[in-house]
């Protein structure tokens, strides 16, 4: 055996523990060029949920923040829109029957009448009466329109003026009146001369436009006051 001058026989290694250094060098290599990829230090746990998640916050439709699925096997049912209010319908009576019709009194089911005269403090009031001669019932409201005519049918003055309130519409059975006061001033009470007499009234019910006429009982307007008061139950006061 060959020996070497000034020292100790040199010592070779086995074959084995050769390739296995050589191994472990090459992994330690790789495993360090990865950790230099990755700034040197391990990623937290939940980063790449984190960046995966902001990058989704920059695209259209993403969610805000703090919004979490409570179901990530279910797809969020969105919240059902409240319905919208129905109007409420008015109902005519308890029974839900609108009311009945009102059926206005007709010159053809009325008689009209003029009463006596009444005098008192200067003033003449005279009522006119609307009669129920039908078989139905029937009503009258507000004011008649009321003139006066001489014996040739011509017409004196102006129409009467209306006096007073409006009244509640009177409803008139089979038989029944309802007036209204024709007013006028007595004579020698104004400066203003006194119309002609009057031979007849005519008057037309409220709501009507066909008229009616009756004596007017030598009524005479004068001072220029001429005017009728509103329908009222009754034939005279």
């Amino acid at each position: 055996m060959a020996q070497r001058y000034g020292g100790t026989p040199a010592r070779r290694l086995p074959p084995v523990l050769s390739v296995s250094a050589l191994l472990i060098g090459a992994l330690a290599a790789v495993t360090g060029c990865g950790a230099d990829e990755d700034s040197g230090a391990p990623a937290p746990p939940g980063a790449a949920g984190a960046s995966r998640s902001a990058a989704s916050a920059g695209r259209p439709g993403a969610a805000e923040p703090g919004a979490r699925a409570h179901d990530s096997g279910r797809a969020s049912t969105p919240a059902k829109a409240p319905s919208a209010a129905k109007p409420s319908v008015a109902t005519e009576g308890a029974s839900g029957a609108p009311p009945a019709a009102r059926r206005i009194c007709s010159e053809d089911q009325l008689k009209l009448s003029a009463g006596r005269a009444d005098f008192g403090a200067g003033n003449v009031y005279v009522p006119l009466a609307f009669t129920n001669t039908g078989e139905t019932s029937c009503t009258l409201t507000g004011f008649p329109g009321v003139s006066l005519l001489d014996t040739p049918g011509t017409a004196i003055g102006d129409p009467a003026a209306r006096r007073g309130p409006a009244r509640p519409t009177v409803v008139l059975k089979p038989g029944d009146s309802a007036y209204a006061s024709l007013h006028t001033l007595n004579k020698g009470l104004s400066d203003k001369p006194c119309w002609r007499t009057a031979s007849e009234i005519r008057a037309y019910p409220p709501d009507s436009y066909r008229s009616m006429k009756t004596s007017a009982r030598s009524f005479q307007v004068c001072g220029e006051v001429f005017e009728v008061t509103a329908l009222e139950p009754g034939s005279e006061p």
